[in-house]
């Protein structure tokens, strides 16, 4: 039994609210991404943004978009979801870890199973554990921080265009990313052989209060920083940001599945 003094023990955390939304899009037939709110998956095909609060820690807000196939993308998508909602712990070695793990089980059933070969998916998102906030990414999905009325993207895509834009050969303005260059450099899974992968890991502090948008390909593509910004900055329900934001890409042709997550986090006594 916990002593008196266990049960009152609080100390500095972070807790969470928002809205969610995950949906096929206007073109695909299927829906490959997954989103992770907690330690609950969704996955299917909501038009309508879904509140979420989480109080106590640890807590987890994340987006995997699956590659290789309907079924393959989509299996893989939410295995990465459902895998990282069953972490005993929400730290950033904890994350990677599982990662890598998942990374290896994707691989394995890709080369043994040949319906699902090139199953993989690009995964990121938010996590707080008992006092580390972070972010992290595989792929090109991404995370977004508002600040001071400044959206930044927290995360860096591994991808084509990405590699041009650290290279100075394409400009980092905030545009839509071109069609051409969606290759990634790495994913989780997506390989008939487990090559090495290195999830990210950002660490993130919040002075009182912040508000992150966590999001698929399928948002960023249809839409630019400045209309990501303006509705965030904006639009201060987290459900009226997201809806805004999921009718925008899909008036911009919607070729894609859209995941995102609005996330305002604020710090104080958990």
């Amino acid at each position: 039994m916990a002593s008196p003094s266990s049960k009152t023990r609080r100390h500095a955390g972070y807790a969470v609210a928002g809205a969610w939304l995950c949906h096929t899009g206007r073109v695909r037939r299927v829906n490959e991404d997954s989103c992770v709110i907690g330690r609950m998956v969704w996955s299917g095909s909501e038009a309508t943004p879904a509140a979420f609060a989480i109080d106590g820690i640890p807590w987890l807000v994340a987006v995997s978009d699956g590659i290789g196939g309907h079924r393959a993308g989509a299996e893989a998508s939410r295995e990465v979801g459902e895998s990282l909602g069953r972490c005993a712990r929400f730290t950033p070695s904890a994350v990677s870890s599982m990662i890598l793990r998942i990374h290896r089980r994707l691989c394995a059933r890709g080369r043994s199973n040949p319906e699902c070969a090139g199953m993989g998916a690009t995964v990121a998102g938010i996590a707080c554990g008992a006092r580390d906030l972070f972010a992290f990414s595989v792929g090109d999905s991404r995370v977004y921080k508002l600040s001071r009325d400044r959206l930044a993207q927290v995360t860096r895509d591994d991808s084509e265009a990405e590699e041009l834009m650290r290279h100075g050969l394409l400009p980092r303005d905030g545009s839509v990313r071109p069609g051409y260059l969606h290759a990634l450099t790495q994913a989780v899974g997506g390989r008939s052989v487990a090559v090495e992968i290195h999830p990210h890991i950002y660490p993130l502090h919040v002075t009182a209060h912040a508000r992150f948008l966590v999001c698929s390909d399928g948002l960023t593509d249809m839409l630019p920083l400045p209309v990501l910004q303006s509705a965030l900055d904006k639009m201060r329900d987290p459900a009226a940001a997201v809806q805004h934001l999921f009718d925008g890409a899909m008036e911009a042709g919607g070729v894609d599945n859209i995941t995102l997550a609005v996330a305002d986090v604020r710090r104080g006594k958990v």
